[in-house]
């Protein structure tokens, strides 16, 4: 048996065992803080700032995958955001999340879909062995950044919309209470 032929799908099986391991830990509720979700886009839109401004200048079709890149993210996130479950626990007054098993099968599903659409795209081959072009790379590994900061951006603004009456709700029980 040759392993240089299963060399390519360690990596996606990897990942895959990862995946499944978070599937099953995020099934228990954790503690989201509603007031730091503007953190993640922020770092993301910096790092696609300090690309960008190396990568070469898109023209018009690079401006129309990067459009349908943020649009495909922005879509994902808000699905991904609308298959969390929210409290609050009434002792600390913390916001708790539960992801769905949805949101777990659409994370894994894309994931799928990448490896699916890379072995499609490179005829089968093993990666090292498919020489791409360096601007069409750079194109596509750009579109990707932008799928991912409207990913991570409407997620996070999501939550914060559906987690924002949780939190206003709580204080306001709680400033209703008599004190002793």
């Amino acid at each position: 048996m040759n392993w240089n032929q299963f060399a390519p799908y360690l990596v996606p099986l990897l990942v895959v065992a990862i995946l499944a391991r978070r599937a099953f830990r995020a099934q228990a509720p954790r503690r989201i803080r509603p007031s730091t979700l503007w953190i993640g886009p922020v770092y993301i839109a910096l790092a696609m700032g300090l690309v960008l401004w190396t990568s070469p200048k898109p023209d018009m079709f690079g401006l129309g995958l990067f459009a349908i890149g943020a649009a495909l993210g922005g879509v994902i996130g808000y699905f991904r955001a609308l298959h969390q479950e929210f409290s609050i626990d009434p002792e600390t007054g913390n916001v708790m999340s539960k992801a769905s098993p949805v949101a777990t099968v659409l994370f894994i599903g894309l994931f799928v879909v990448r490896y699916a659409l890379n072995w499609w795209m490179t005829g089968g081959k093993a990666p090292d062995a498919v020489q791409a072009k360096g601007a069409q790379l750079m194109l596509y590994t750009d579109t990707m950044l932008f799928f991912a900061f409207a990913m991570v951006s409407v997620s996070a603004w999501e939550v914060w919309r559906r987690t924002r009456p949780l939190v206003v709700e709580h204080r306001a029980s709680k400033a209703e209470l008599p004190r002793e």
